[in-house]
């Protein structure tokens, strides 16, 4: 029966143990489906959080990462990038349109004055010399190549190729005075300029020379009075400038006349979703450039029908000061834009252009709003889902981690550890199977997603990551389980070759190294490495000849090797021990040199090193355990004096107030009240100082103007300067100087120097202030707070002593100072980040601070 029972026990523990695998392996399974999952949806986000807009000749790119915070497509960052991009269009269109059109149409037989044109961006001067093209001929022209020809003239044959005078166009400055012309087209300028001859000057050479060299221009096209660029000028200076007004006239017409086509077409109604209306006063006539169905030129009028289509809009008219959007653009991007193109517009321009609501044509916005719609209210549902697949793994990865290779346990509890064939392989060889897998993977994929990057789009990089995630998780848990496997089994280190090879040879050599002097430690083994190498020369050389000099290398390397290690490790063993001399020596009392794998004197050595550091510690513990029971006995027996010291002063207070007529009893109860104020302030001192020795004070650190404290400081010390006829110079930088400090704190230090001051300057001197801004040795910017005065009794003392506590520059000791001014102000000071220092020069005292500047974070 009991045979039997232990049977059916057995087929029951089969069963479990199947039933464990299985389960075991769904969730390996599942571990790998949740790293797919999690690789989908990464890809998915950003496959989708950049997006390329394509506008007008560009194309941009946005990172919809940024527009999270933005509640609708209309409030984010790129639609106001595209809106401002489109601003800038529509402005150059209306530039281009005017030059182009008349009436709202392309007009070939436009007149275009050449000088004005050149001279439209620094203004055309008051009298010059044009001639007037038709626009068309200037854009054919221009598209064309100029020819220039070499030719040589006599005096005669050049007066006979200019004109005797030279026609001048004058500019009516009554009419318009700025300095230059807002329009350059001939029909804008004919109502303030008149044209009048002038007789020219051909014959005036500055030399006697009869030849002359001109670059002659083949005139190609005709003027509009159907005359050549020679016929408006009688020297050569003149043709030489009237030409190149002509041929750069000519060259900016037709590359305008280009971008003219291209912005119209990109802003017709059906093309775009963007409306816009430029209206604008040239003279008495009003224009007008929309891309609305309407003829219009009531400002009004375009306004309202603009609007009704309107959902984001700017709408900007200089002339009444009038800017209004419900964009993020503002007002002085629009005013730089059209200030540009200032040779374009009068003062009188009203500009709105705004975006259709409907998104009903396919342009840069439609795109953009898409691409916002499909991606923005979906990433952090997509980055959710990555985190909880991430999470959810490794919450599997410790799982099976945990019960990986576990199939059982023994009788006594121990845990039973099946080992797969692939972990009998050495540890070593696994280790590099595993680093050159994942090598090759690592190539292998920066390879494939930089090529399929570039032609894969959409559901193919998403199946691509999830294909490469999924092979990344099987690879990496075949190789880290069977790790964790040998980790459990205690077969990592067993099962390493190095462990095997160098067992017998760490065994002798430490056996050698343990039972032996420091002389033979260090020569035997340096006798052993000697005659090792010459017996293997001698041996290789002798067998082989010289054929097995690549053998005798190998050879020597590896014992080189070998005796390079030993070497090494007694380095090592000493270099421990120095830095843990170092840390001890540095304050950390706590460092312990490790003694594990140390032998000899280098053990020996460990140990003293550990067992000064204890005991170094324990005698500075005593010390400072010595220094908080000074510290806490000057604060308790403070507090225990300010307790009848207060009521000292409180009813000599109340015996001020009767009305004692003995003038003795009147000095008595002065001097009483003098006395005890001084030992409150000397009790009140021995307590600051007992906190801040002990650390024992919480800073509140602030931005602090130390401009603004000196001046304020010095204000209310002014009646006390007075009394003694003390002056202080304060000298500072303009504006302000930044510290960062405890107000509270910074006060103190300030008031106990002004105090100090007060108490031992020599009457009727200067006391200078300064506060310079500079930098310190490494730098960095800091500020420096320089107090100077004249001592009234010579100083005795080194600048140290001044610092320390109850010592005192009056060693008479006749002032009442309390010798605990300047060690507060020290401790003070540096306690917040400062440095303090006294310099003494003669009778000159004077006290620097320094402190870092102020950075805003």
């Amino acid at each position: 029966m009991e045979e039997q029972k232990k049977e059916e026990q057995k087929n029951q523990d089969k069963v479990k143990k199947k039933r464990g695998g299985r389960g075991i392996a769904a969730l390996h399974f599942l571990q790998h489906a949740v790293l797919v999952a999690c690789a989908v949806l990464l890809a998915l986000v950003l496959m989708n959080s950049f997006v390329l807009i394509e506008g007008f000749n560009s194309s941009t790119r946005f990172n919809l990462n940024d527009e999270h915070k933005s509640s609708s497509f209309e409030d984010s960052a790129m639609f106001n990038s595209l809106f401002g991009n489109n601003v800038y269009n529509i402005i150059r269109l209306g530039v281009l349109r005017g030059q182009m059109e008349t009436d709202g149409k392309f007009d070939a037989g436009k007149e275009v004055d050449v000088t004005a044109y050149a001279s439209r961006f620094d203004g055309i001067p008051s009298e010059y010399v044009t001639a007037s093209y038709y626009l068309n001929d200037l854009i054919n022209w221009g598209q064309d190549s100029f020819v220039k020809t070499t030719v040589n003239m006599s005096r005669e044959e050049l007066s006979e190729f200019l004109n005797d005078n030279t026609i001048v166009t004058v500019v009516n400055t009554s009419v318009y005075d700025n300095g230059g012309i807002v329009s350059y087209l001939n029909s804008d300028l004919s109502e303030i300029t008149r044209r009048m001859t002038v007789s020219g000057n051909l014959l005036d050479s500055p030399d006697n020379d009869d030849n002359y060299v001109m670059q002659v221009l083949t005139n190609k096209y005709h003027t509009v009075e159907g005359k050549n660029i020679e016929d408006y000028v009688a020297t050569r200076e003149e043709y030489d400038r009237l030409c190149e007004n002509v041929i750069q006239t000519a060259e900016a017409l037709k590359t305008n006349y280009e971008q003219y086509l291209s912005l119209k077409k990109y802003y017709e109604p059906e093309n775009t979703n963007v409306v816009y209306f430029i209206r604008m006063t040239v003279g008495d006539e009003v224009q007008v450039f929309t891309n609305m169905e309407t003829d219009s030129v009531n400002l009004s009028k375009l306004t309202d029908e603009l609007k009704n289509v309107c959902g984001s809009y700017v709408y900007y008219n200089p002339g009444q000061m009038q800017f209004e959007t419900n964009t993020m653009l503002e007002e002085s991007t629009v005013r730089y834009i059209i200030n540009g193109f200032e040779y374009a517009y009068p003062d009188d321009i009203q500009i709105m252009m705004c975006v259709d609501k409907s998104y009903a044509a396919g342009d840069e916005f439609y795109q953009a709003k898409t691409a916002f719609a499909n991606y923005v209210p979906f990433a952090w549902q997509y980055l959710a889902g990555a985190i909880v697949c991430i999470i959810l793994y490794l919450v599997l990865l410790v799982f099976l981690t945990s019960r990986e290779g576990q199939v059982g346990r023994k009788e006594t509890g121990e845990i039973l550890i099946r080992l797969h064939s692939q972990d009998r392989i050495y540890t070593e060889v696994m280790a590099l199977l595993a680093a050159g897998a994942f090598a090759g993977l690592i190539w292998g994929i920066s390879g494939l997603v930089n090529l399929v990057w570039r032609t894969a789009y959409g559901t193919t990089l998403v199946v691509l990551a999830g294909a490469l995630s999924f092979l990344v998780s099987v690879i990496f848990s075949f190789f880290y389980y069977s790790f964790v496997r040998r980790v459990k089994a205690g077969t990592l280190w067993r099962d390493s070759l190095i462990r095997k090879a160098g067992k017998v040879l760490k065994r002798w050599i430490l056996y050698c190294y343990d039972h032996s002097t420091i002389l033979a430690r260090v020569w035997i083994p340096f006798a052993v490495f000697v005659l090792v190498n010459a017996g293997t020369v001698g041996f290789m050389l002798g067998l082989f000849g010289k054929s097995s000099v690549p053998a005798i290398l190998v050879l020597l390397l590896l014992v080189d090797g070998a005796a390079g290690y030993l070497l090494y490790r007694s380095a090592l063993d000493k270099q421990k021990i120095l830095d843990g001399i170092r840390l001890i020596r540095e304050g950390n009392l706590e460092h312990k040199v490790e003694e594990e794998g140390m032998h000899g004197e280098d053990l020996i050595l460990a140990q003293a090193v550990n067992s000064i550091g204890e005991s170094v510690k324990e005698a500075v513990e005593t010390s400072m355990k010595d220094e908080r029971l000074k510290a806490d006995l000057i604060t308790n027996v403070s507090h225990d004096i300010k307790t009848p010291l207060t009521s000292i002063i409180n009813y000599v207070d109340l015996i001020k107030r009767e009305n004692v007529q003995d003038e003795k009893i009147r000095e008595y109860i002065e001097v009483l009240d003098v006395k005890s104020q001084r030992l409150k302030q000397l009790t009140d001192d021995l307590v600051e100082a007992s906190k801040i020795s002990s650390g024992n004070i919480v800073l509140q650190w602030e931005k602090i103007n130390l401009v603004e404290l000196l001046n304020q400081t010095i204000g209310e010390f002014s009646e006390k300067f007075e009394e003694k006829a003390l002056y202080p110079v304060f000298q500072a930088p303009k504006g302000s100087v930044y510290i960062e400090a405890d107000s509270r704190r910074i006060w103190r230090v300030i008031e106990n120097l002004f105090n100090n001051i007060v108490k031992y300057a020599l009457e009727g001197t200067r006391v200078y202030i300064d506060i310079i801004v500079g930098r310190d040795e490494t730098g960095d910017a800091q500020v420096m707070l320089s107090v100077k005065n004249i001592s009234a009794k010579p100083l005795k003392v080194n600048p140290e002593e001044l610092t320390e506590r109850f010592i005192r520059g009056d060693e008479s000791r006749t002032t009442e100072g309390s010798g605990l001014g300047l060690s507060i102000a020290k401790n003070l000071t540096e306690a917040q980040n400062g440095r303090f220092e006294i310099v003494m020069d003669g009778d000159l005292f004077k006290v620097n601070m320094y402190f870092p500047l102020f950075k805003e974070k």
